[in-house]
């Protein structure tokens, strides 16, 4: 075990260490507050101290315990029939996500969805709703524009995240059904990345010492949130949106420079 570790940290100081349980902190706040986003902000920071091989598996570990450690809480709480639509449609649209990663460049796909995205969050920023429960097809649409948008791209939140917010639901069902959404979608990626040998010991072992520091930052969101106002949350949510859809569209240039 003392081999194990010192190898698993090799090249990484304690100063290292603890920046990576500060930003694992952070990233399960904003997961434990708004249901989302703990890959957005953990794997950037993480990647830039270990290599992302190492870094994304870990985060989807650690966000399969953050789902893991509020789902007795909400577990009741979902639209479960629109969790189960859109992850089906979201299997569905995975394949077709990985052969567009294959056939268009990153930089087109990038620019396009930053470009969705903004006036996505513009026209939601009215606060539009749809009429009436939405049907069978628009679920299982936005589930194969999640999958197609996660295999391609790794931004397969947002179809989702916008879905939810477009509904009537209150503001705990819509965190809960985002909470569950990812928590099975991980799941699905968590298995395929074992099979294909990515989850090892030094992953494992990672996880378990930036354990703590999700732990605590998941039950402080948590609490933040239930004493926020529904006003609060759809600020924040959309304000996270924004930014991922100027990230999209700032790496896109990049790409491009």
């Amino acid at each position: 075990m003392g081999e194990l570790l010192s190898e698993t940290l090799r090249g990484l100081t304690p100063l290292v260490v603890a920046l990576a349980c500060l930003a694992v902190f952070g990233a399960a706040f904003l997961r434990g507050f708004t249901g989302f986003g703990f890959g957005l902000a953990a794997v950037p920071a993480l990647s830039l101290m270990m290599s992302p091989v190492v870094a994304v598996p870990c985060t989807l570990m650690l966000g399969q315990l953050a789902g893991v450690q509020v789902l007795p809480k909400v577990r009741h709480l979902p639209d479960w029939r629109s969790v189960w639509i859109l992850f089906a449609g979201s299997l569905v649209g995975s394949p077709i996500g990985i052969w567009l990663l294959t056939a268009l460049p990153a930089s087109v796909m990038r620019a396009a969805i930053g470009i969705v995205l903004i006036a996505a969050v513009i026209v939601l920023w009215r606060q539009p709703h749809f009429g009436k429960e939405p049907s069978l097809s628009v679920g299982l649409g936005t589930g194969i524009v999640s999958g197609v948008l996660n295999g391609s791209t790794g931004f397969g939140g947002p179809p989702v995240i916008l879905y939810f917010l477009s509904t009537h639901d209150s503001v705990p069902v819509i965190r809960a059904s985002l909470i569950m959404y990812f928590f099975f979608s991980t799941g699905g990626t968590l298995i395929y990345d074992a099979f294909h040998g990515l989850i090892d010991s030094h992953v494992l072992l990672l996880t378990a010492i930036f354990f703590p520091a999700l732990y605590i930052g998941n039950w402080l969101g948590d609490r933040c949130f239930d004493g926020s106002s529904a006003a609060t949350y759809r600020r924040i949510a959309l304000g996270i949106l924004l930014f991922l859809a100027v990230l999209a569209v700032g790496r896109s240039l990049y790409d491009e420079l």
